[in-house]
C-alpha cells in the first residue's frame, strides 16, 4: 500500500475519533441542557425560537453558498481562495441581516407573535459569526485538523449552556434560548479563530470566486432544496396548527436528531475530505463508502430503534408530562433517521469525486417527489403527527435515489449495500422488540426506563459477539490504535 494512502488512513481514523469525541461531548452537553431547559421553560417559549430557526436555516445556507464545500474539495486551496470566500460570505451576511431586520414585523404578524420582531433582529447578528465559522471549518476540515473542533465545541457548548440555564432560572423565557444559541456560535468561532491562527487578509479574486462557484453553486442549490424540504413541515405545522404543536414537533425531532448527527455527520465530515484526496481512485472511494455504511449503521440502527422503544418513558422521566405530546414525533423521526445514514454515505461519495452535477440532479429529483408527497400529506392529514410521517416516506425515496448513481460511479451495487446493512438492521429490530417488551412490565417510569436501556445495550452487544459482527471488532481495534497513537 502506498505511503500516501497509509498516511491518509491514519489521519482519517484519527480525525474520525476526534470528530466523534467532539460531537459526542457536545451532544451530551446539548442533551443535558435541552432537558434542563425543557423542564424550566414552556413549549410556548420554544415555539418563538423554533419559528426563527426555520428562516435562519435558509439564511445560513445562502451565507456559505456551497463555497465552503468547494474549499474542502479543492486540493490546492490557498490563502487567496479562503480570503475570497470569507469576504463574499460577509457581504451576503450583511445583505441577509438587512432583509431579516426589515421583514421581522411581517413574520411576527404572520405567526401572530409580537416577540418575534426583537428576537429575529438580535439573532440575525449571528450571520456574521457563521460566515467566519464556515470558512474556518472548511480550513480545518481540508487540513484534517479535527482536534481543533473538539476543544472549541466543548468550551462553547459548556459556557453557552451555563448562560442559557441561568437566564431560564431568572425567568427570561425564550431569551434564554436566544442567549444560549448566540453565545455558543460566538465562543466556538472565537476559539477556532485563535487555534487556527487564521489571518483575515484584504484579498479578493473574481477569478477564484468563479472557479469555486463553478463547483459550489451546485452544492448550494442542492443545500437550498434540502433546507426547503427540512423546514417545510415545521413551517406548515406552525402556520396550520399552533406554536405549541411546532414546539412538540421540533422537540420530538431534536432528540433522535442529536443521536443521528453525532454519528452520521461526524463520519461524513471526515469522510468527505478524505475521499476528496483520493477522488481519482474509485476503489479507495468505494472502500471508504462501504466502511462508512457499515460502521454508521452498526451504531445508528440500534440507537434509533432503542429511542423508538423508550420514547414514552424518556419523555416522562426527563422532560416531565407537559412534553408527552412530543412522544409520537420521537418515534416517527427515530424511524426516519435509521434510513438517513444510507443516503448520506452515498451522497458524500458522489460529491467527493467532484460530481456535484449529479448531486444537484439527485436533489432536484428527490425534492420534486418529496414536495408531491408532502402536499398529499398536508391535504389529507388533519394532525401534525400524520404530517410528520411524510418524513419516513421521503427518506425511503431518498435512499433509493441516492444509491442509484454509485452503482456505476464507484461500483457500489444494491446487492453490496444490502449485504452491508442487513445484519445490523436485523439485530436492531430484535433489540427494539426486546426493549418494547421490557417497557410493558408494570414499573415506575424511571425504573422501567433504566431497565429498557440496559436490556437494549446488553442484547445488542451479545448479538454482535455471538454473530461475530465485524463492525464491533473494527471499532474496538480503531479505538485501541487511536489510544496508542495519541498516547
Amino acid at each position: 500500500m502506498p505511503k500516501e494512502v497509509k498516511d491518509l488512513r491514519k489521519s482519517t481514523f484519527s480525525g474520525a475519533i476526534w470528530k466523534f469525541m467532539e460531537r459526542v461531548c457536545a451532544q451530551v452537553v446539548s442533551l443535558v441542557v435541552s432537558i434542563v431547559l425543557a423542564r424550566l421553560l414552556l413549549p410556548e417559549d420554544y415555539s418563538v425560537v423554533s419559528i426563527v430557526t426555520i428562516f435562519f436555516s435558509f439564511c445560513n445556507i445562502i451565507i456559505s453558498g456551497g463555497l465552503n464545500t468547494a474549499l474542502i474539495q479543492k486540493k490546492d486551496a490557498d490563502k487567496l481562495d479562503f480570503a475570497t470566500v470569507l469576504h463574499t460570505s460577509m457581504l451576503l451576511s450583511l445583505l441577509l441581516y438587512a432583509i431579516m431586520f426589515f421583514s421581522a414585523p411581517f413574520i411576527a404578524s404572520l405567526y401572530k407573535v409580537d416577540l418575534l420582531v426583537p428576537v429575529i433582529r438580535v439573532m440575525s447578528l449571528t450571520f456574521f459569526i457563521n460566515a467566519l465559522k464556515s470558512v474556518l471549518s472548511a480550513y480545518i476540515s481540508g487540513n484534517m485538523q479535527f482536534k481543533k473542533f473538539f476543544f472549541s465545541t466543548i468550551v462553547g457548548t459548556v459556557i453557552s449552556a451555563v448562560i442559557g440555564i441561568i437566564m431560564a432560572v431568572k425567568g427570561f423565557g425564550p431569551w434564554a434560548l436566544v442567549a444560549q444559541q448566540m453565545s455558543n456560535s460566538f465562543i466556538d468561532t472565537v476559539i477556532l479563530f485563535i487555534t487556527t491562527r487564521f489571518k483575515i487578509e484584504l484579498k479578493f479574486s473574481f477569478k477564484r470566486l468563479k472557479e469555486l462557484f463553478s463547483y459550489g453553486w451546485k452544492i448550494f442549490v442542492s443545500s437550498v432544496i434540502t433546507v426547503i424540504y427540512d423546514e417545510i413541515n415545521p413551517l406548515i405545522v406552525g402556520l396550520k396548527f399552533s406554536g405549541a404543536d411546532l414546539a412538540y414537533y421540533n422537540k420530538g425531532k431534536s432528540f433522535p436528531g442529536l443521536l443521528n448527527s453525532t454519528i452520521s455527520d461526524t463520519l461524513a465530515a471526515v469522510l468527505f475530505p478524505a475521499m476528496s484526496k483520493v477522488q481519482d481512485d474509485k476503489e479507495a472511494v468505494l472502500s471508504m463508502t462501504r466502511r462508512y455504511i457499515k460502521i454508521s449503521s452498526f451504531v445508528v440502527f440500534p440507537l434509533m430503534a432503542g429511542f423508538f422503544a423508550v420514547a414514552d418513558n424518556f419523555i416522562r422521566v426527563l422532560l416531565t408530562e407537559k412534553w408527552l405530546m412530543a412522544v409520537p414525533y420521537v418515534q416517527i423521526f427515530s424511524a426516519s433517521y435509521m434510513l438517513n445514514i444510507i443516503q448520506v454515505g452515498n451522497l458524500q461519495a458522489i460529491k467527493a469525486i467532484g460530481r456535484s452535477d449529479i448531486s444537484l440532479i439527485l436533489e432536484v429529483v428527490k425534492k420534486s417527489i418529496y414536495f408531491i408527497i408532502i402536499a398529499l400529506f398536508v391535504f389529507l392529514s388533519g394532525s401534525p403527527e400524520l404530517l410528520a410521517i411524510s418524513s419516513i416516506v421521503c427518506t425511503l425515496v431518498a435512499t433509493l435515489i441516492n444509491t442509484f448513481p454509485n452503482r456505476k460511479l464507484i461500483g457500489y451495487k444494491y446487492r453490496l449495500q444490502l449485504m452491508d446493512l442487513l445484519p445490523n438492521f436485523i439485530m436492531a429490530v430484535i433489540m427494539c422488540l426486546i426493549v418494547l417488551a421490557v417497557g410493558y412490565i408494570s414499573l415506575p417510569p424511571i425504573i422501567s426506563f433504566i431497565l429498557q436501556v440496559l436490556a437494549g445495550f446488553v442484547s445488542y452487544l451479545l448479538m454482535s459477539i455471538v454473530t461475530k459482527n465485524e463492525n464491533l471488532k473494527y471499532l474496538l481495534k480503531l479505538v485501541k490504535t487511536f489510544l496508542k497513537r495519541e498516547g
